[in-house]
């Protein structure tokens, strides 16, 4: 099974991607080689799926990540998004992935390494490619700043859901950091700089 590696910082977070072959995964019979491909030497252990339901609260977040795996001396949280198998293509990943998917994601890993008190990788599935996302302290510090209005927008006293969180977040993550780079515009500008030269 083919396995490429992109990366970028994107929103205050640093996203490594994991291309694959979905068809092939999609055949393995063990879970976590079917949701985690790039982990083939050593499979991960499966603690917890989405058919367990399981809540992970940290003060007043509550995420369920769609399952949650031990490798190693540390966690995977993942959060699968089948977007209708949409598969994500190499050289436009970084305008395919959706940033509410980036930030449930990240605020699911962050839960559950609160939670067990143990470091915690967090993963986004798509259908074609797995990314690790690693966010930088200061979106982090930013976006859990939020749960006190994100609290009151949802009319909820004691706590707010990773899923309500991310999407409260997104505009204000947005505006505050930067996006992925357009080349498009940079090929436009560069064009346009050349016309002029002459």
């Amino acid at each position: 099974m083919g396995l490429w590696h992109e990366e970028a910082d994107i929103y205050g977070v640093a996203v490594k991607g994991h291309f694959f072959d979905a068809d092939a995964a999609m055949q393995e019979a063990d879970l976590a080689l079917r949701v985690l491909p790039f982990l083939r030497r050593r499979p991960p252990k499966a603690l917890f799926t989405e058919r367990d339901r399981k809540n992970f609260y940290y003060d007043e977040l509550v995420a369920q990540p769609d399952a949650v795996f031990e490798h190693g001396t540390g966690l995977i949280a993942l959060e699968y998004k089948s977007v209708s198998l949409q598969p994500h293509s190499r050289s436009a990943w970084q305008r395919e992935i959706r940033v509410k998917d980036m930030l449930q994601c990240i605020l699911a890993g962050y839960a559950v390494a609160q939670h067990y008190q143990r470091t915690t990788a967090c993963v986004l599935r798509y259908h074609n490619v797995c990314y690790l996302l690693t966010p930088s302290p200061d979106v982090m510090g930013m976006i859990l700043s939020l749960i006190p209005m994100a609290k009151q927008y949802y009319g909820d006293e004691r706590r707010v859901s990773a899923s309500q969180l991310a999407q409260f977040s997104v505009e204000r993550v947005r505006k505050q950091y930067p996006g992925p780079k357009d080349e498009r515009s940079d090929q436009g500008r560069f064009a346009h700089d050349e016309m002029f030269k002459q």
